[in-house]
């Protein structure tokens, strides 16, 4: 729904840099036919190929560059291109057939597996495959990137998207998956319904995630029991690589959100047409106004996000730390949100390698303003011919005061009530493996990690708005949730190395409070 513009400084800026156009076709490299959902990329600039095989880059810059053209299922392609100022470029290129590898590593319940050894629906998506662009919460990095996964989103910037996994699978009861950020499961408790973080996810930086795993079937209940049953998102933040000299990351961006489509609505002219000929008993809604009353509630959102990290690595140790804000306008008037992020993750080898100590630490910090009301409803249900201020009211805004089933002045509640909250969340754990020295292969895992969550929310509606002056009174809701979850748990691994493969035999016991 919303259009996203993302402005991305650098130390050089190349504000009026000359650009081109490239346009082709993919085929397949046999059959001659076209290859639709085929990712291209030059640069950071990307498409995919429609039903046709046909795709359009726009906004290359003019020179030299590598088009990159790619596809499961597919060799990838590297074709070097030319590009002119102004110029349109036709690059054609035909696939070639490949086998999928089955040796990629993926983190399940219990460690890392190769997926050629899995048998449930496992779904891996690296920082590589991510959704780049405007990203401000962990679900847009996989939005339509897994198969029976929706991402869905609630129009407030801080109240964060759901994830559906093969779609609703409750009524009356939550339908959201079973988040694990580093081997900790979260609880929601703090982090929806009335509270001030409705989106569990709300204090991870997107910017610090390297990978995320999604558990689809029933084997996802063998490792976490009923809180798996709509599903698993396995989480994993970035670490600090391997033999590296000490690294330093920064990067800004700024951007435009606008709404690009909204319902066909009448204009005043046309319903009071409509009005006259249809329902002229109603004609106290003619009130001679022309008011557009979805262009007053949304607008252009502008946001900034700063990212900062550095990180190190030697023989036995290494580290990453990282530090990120982030402040975001809603396209509807009067919703924000303020996100201050703080990571660490430090791994030390011990013992000659063989004992692996990692800890994984986070915290933040998240001041929302959530869009009161039903705003976008009543928007839709006020007559065009309704107008918005009215100087014999109150609140200086007219509406409905006799009818409970009557819609409320949007613009009104925009301006009167208050709907804001505050989060803190801080999510960490150790966790250390040992392989034994007396038999290959034979690992001791365990898990020691906490979740704390504290939540406060204030929603206020005064008597003078016209849903309150039906009821007789005000509304003011205090809520202050919080939340402490541990979790240890222990458990053996046995993977050893042998002509015939690799295998697998697991013993465990966790326990969590």
């Amino acid at each position: 729904m919303c259009a996203l513009l993302a402005l991305t400084w650098t130390a050089a800026l190349a504000a009026q840099q000359p650009t081109g156009t490239i346009r082709g076709r993919i085929t397949d490299n046999t059959t001659q036919q076209p290859i639709a959902g085929v990712t291209i990329t030059v640069g950071n600039r990307s498409a995919q190929t429609h039903d046709d095989g046909r795709f359009t880059i726009s906004g290359v810059p003019a020179g030299s560059d590598l088009l990159r053209a790619r596809m499961i299922g597919y060799a990838q392609i590297n074709q070097p291109v030319m590009v002119g100022s102004g110029e349109t470029v036709a690059v054609d290129l035909a696939l070639t057939a490949q086998a999928i590898g089955l040796s990629e590593v993926v983190v399940t319940g219990y460690g890392q597996q190769r997926a050629g050894n899995i048998t449930g629906a496992v779904t891996a998506v690296g920082d590589s495959q991510f959704n780049t662009g405007r990203v401000i919460s962990p679900q847009m990095l996989i939005q339509s990137k897994v198969a029976g996964v929706q991402v869905v989103d609630n129009n407030d910037p801080g109240g964060g998207l759901s994830i559906r996994i093969r779609g609703a699978t409750s009524v009356n009861a939550s339908s959201e998956p079973l988040y694990v950020v580093d081997g900790v499961p979260l609880g929601n408790g703090a982090g929806g319904g009335l509270s001030a973080g409705r989106d569990p996810l709300n204090y991870l930086n997107p910017n610090d995630i390297e990978s995320i795993t999604v558990l689809r079937d029933a084997s996802a209940a063998a490792i976490y029991g009923s809180n798996a049953a709509n599903g698993v998102v396995l989480i994993t933040t970035k670490s600090g690589g391997t033999r590296q000299k000490p690294q330093f990351e920064y990067n800004s961006s700024a951007s435009a959100s606008s709404v690009t489509r909204l319902p066909a609505m009448m204009n005043a002219a046309q319903f009071a047409t409509a009005l006259n000929t249809y329902a002229p008993a109603r004609d106290t809604l003619l009130l001679g106004a022309s008011t557009d009353w979805f262009g007053l509630i949304d607008r252009t959102a502008y946001g900034q996000e700063h990212n900062f990290a550095v990180t190190n690595s030697t023989s036995d140790m290494s580290y990453r730390l990282s530090l990120g804000y982030l402040n975001q306008d809603g396209i509807i008037r009067a919703s924000s949100t303020k996100r201050v992020s703080l990571g660490l993750n430090y791994s030390q080898q011990l013992f000659n390698d063989r004992l692996n100590v990692h800890t994984s630490v986070r915290g933040s910090r998240a001041v929302d303003q959530f869009t009161p009301g039903d705003v976008l409803g009543n928007a839709a249900a006020m007559a065009p011919t309704q107008p918005v201020l009215d100087s014999s009211s109150t609140t200086g805004y007219w509406d409905w005061k006799t009818s409970n089933a009557a819609p409320s002045n949007p613009v009104a509640s925009l301006t009167w009530a208050r709907d804001h909250g505050t989060t803190w969340r801080s999510v960490g754990n150790v966790q250390a493996v040992y392989r034994a020295p007396f038999i290959e292969g034979l690992t001791a895992n365990v898990n020691l990690g906490y979740d704390l969550a504290r939540a406060d929310r204030t929603t206020f509606y005064p008597n003078n708005l016209a849903a309150q002056v039906r009821q007789g009174q005000g509304l003011l809701f205090l809520a202050n949730n919080s939340q402490t979850n541990e979790v240890l748990e222990s458990f053996l691994g046995y993977s050893p190395s042998r002509s015939y493969g690799p295998g697998r035999l697991s013993s465990s016991r966790s326990s969590a409070g």
